[in-house]
């Protein structure tokens, strides 16, 4: 993977934050269909994808000394069960009967680290081809898309633009962290299995949610669509 390769992706991810504002005019009419669609990329990408290298990162993940009381083969996926139920727990935030402010800065504490391992295994992924680096920027990029705008109609008036900006900023770090390694390997491998989790509950939270649940052909055709082409490529 070149250093421009790098350099475009971070850019195109960032830019995803900086379409969302800008289309939102657009997206406000065909959100649901659009975030059903994203939600549905995002998750063929995590299961047909993301899941098959897991059994990449498990011998290291196997090999070390954490968890020694827990069946080595199975470790990775706590991780990635880990990483489910805790963004499952961000994304009801919402509905929590707290104060506003702490409410939005939770959630952002929350997203902001979210976008920091995003950031980081964009130079991190187990298979550093450059049409793997395209792939992942293209899921990542719609699922950032998508978040945006969830957060925006989630913390209207409060999300922008500092709450961008806070995420912006976070994945930039990441990045930062990952152009100098600054993780070991075996953390890094348990890393990928948590955000694989966070990938698959806020994604699959836009097409469950009961008031868009008549987007479904929206959902299933982005899904099947991405896996289709992440399994000809």
């Amino acid at each position: 993977m070149t250093k421009a390769g790098n350099y475009y992706g971070i850019l195109l991810l960032v830019g995803a934050f900086v379409a969302a504002h800008y289309c939102r005019r657009f997206t406000s009419q065909i959100k649901h269909r659009w975030q059903a669609l994203s939600a549905g990329v995002a998750v063929a990408y995590v299961f047909v994808n993301i899941i098959p290298e897991l059994e990449e990162h498990r011998p290291i993940v196997a090999g070390s000394a954490m968890g020694m009381g827990l069946d080595a083969e199975k470790r990775i996926y706590l991780w990635g069960l880990t990483g489910l139920i805790a963004f499952a727990g961000l994304s009801r935030l919402r509905f929590a009967q707290r104060s506003h402010g702490i409410v939005f800065w939770g959630a952002m504490t929350g997203w902001g680290i979210y976008m920091l391992l995003i950031g980081y295994l964009l130079l991190h992924r187990e298979n550093p081809s450059v049409s793997s680096l395209w792939l992942f920027i293209f899921a990542m990029g719609l699922h950032i898309f998508m978040l945006d705008n969830e957060l925006m109609e989630r913390f209207e008036g409060s999300y922008e633009p500092w709450g961008r900006m806070l995420l912006i900023c976070c994945l930039l770090l990441g990045w930062e962290m990952g152009v100098v390694d600054a993780l070991p390997e075996n953390l890094t491998s348990r890393l990928f299995a948590f955000v694989a989790g966070g990938v698959i509950i806020t994604s699959a939270h836009e097409e469950l949610s009961v008031e868009r649940s008549g987007h479904f052909a929206w959902f299933a055709f982005g899904a099947a669509a991405y896996a289709v082409v992440l399994m000809l490529i």
